[in-house]
């Protein structure tokens, strides 16, 4: 028996002629001479060392052997189309859909985003929010920022940055903290989406018993950045998220203590995608900007 390799050709016109149902209506689809898919179909029955077609009156038919032939000749070849039909799909798909929170979104990666345009500007990226970056999911994304300690087994990763809080505010109110107990005389803004971020920081600092907490109540860590720079008191900062406002001056370290935790943040995405074009120069990229 011929290689698989020498029989592809043979094959493919074995598939025309039993798709068009003849060998002259083949030949008009393949654009060749009747003649030359009949020496195909004959290679192809020296190749097998079976016959493939009978007479039938002025028609042929297939023989037995050359029906079985011509199902799975037929499958593999819709599967291949299939499949090449699906590597032009990934390639024409400019389209990168990421998942966030919106205050990752806000203070980290959006900042940053000028780069990635500049290196890929035929991409579309397009970013979703969800509340809580303990829980985001891939349904309806190709990859997600998630907040965590990267044990998850079944997705790709890319560690981004670790957990590290530390207390930020305007230049003004800066002057009068010295300790971490000035800041339990201080006005603390919390985040609801971190509301255990300042008891954290506390207790890294060895005051576990300190008392309740007060101070203003934001829906998420941009907004508590936000009113800290408008001097409205102290808030509990994740560094990535203020290191360029910590650079330009616009929020100062209210006291120089910093806690860490096992967690951090990571780019996320299905395995089965990690290929795709955009899926993957994203990442190049991301990876670049830590």
């Amino acid at each position: 028996m011929h290689s698989l390799r020498a029989l592809l050709g043979p094959l493919r016109v074995f598939d025309a002629v039993c798709r068009a149902k003849g060998i002259t209506r083949a030949a008009q689809v393949l654009h060749v001479t009747p003649g030359a898919v009949s020496q195909q179909v004959k290679q192809l029955e020296v190749g097998l060392g079976a016959q493939l077609f009978q007479k039938s009156g002025r028609e042929i038919e297939l023989t037995a052997v050359g029906k079985r032939l011509a199902h799975r000749v037929s499958d593999a070849f819709d599967r291949l189309n299939d499949a090449l039909n699906d590597v032009v799909d990934i390639q024409l798909d400019k389209r990168l859909r990421l998942k966030v929170t919106p205050s990752l979104a806000i203070r980290w990666l959006v900042p940053r985003l000028r780069g990635f345009y500049a290196q890929h500007p035929d991409i579309d990226l397009e970013i979703s929010t969800i509340a809580m970056a303990d829980d985001i999911r891939l349904e309806g994304a190709d990859c997600a920022i998630r907040h965590g300690m990267g044990e998850w087994a079944d997705l790709e990763l890319d560690h981004l940055f670790d957990d590290e809080f530390l207390p930020v505010c305007a230049p003004n109110l800066a002057r009068q903290l010295k300790t971490p107990q000035d800041l339990l005389q201080a006005n603390l803004l919390h985040s609801m989406m971190r509301p255990e971020a300042w008891s954290l920081w506390f207790s890294s600092a060895e005051l576990v018993d300190t008392p309740r907490l007060h101070g203003i109540t934001l829906a998420n860590a941009a907004l508590c950045y936000q009113a800290a720079a408008d001097g409205l008191g102290i808030a509990i900062a994740q560094r990535a998220y203020v290191d360029d406002d910590l650079r330009s001056g616009r929020l100062v370290i209210a006291v120089d203590h910093v806690a860490r935790t096992e967690s951090g943040y990571y780019l996320v995405c299905d395995p089965l995608k990690a290929a795709e074009a955009p899926v993957r120069l994203f990442r190049d990229w991301i990876r670049s900007v830590r």
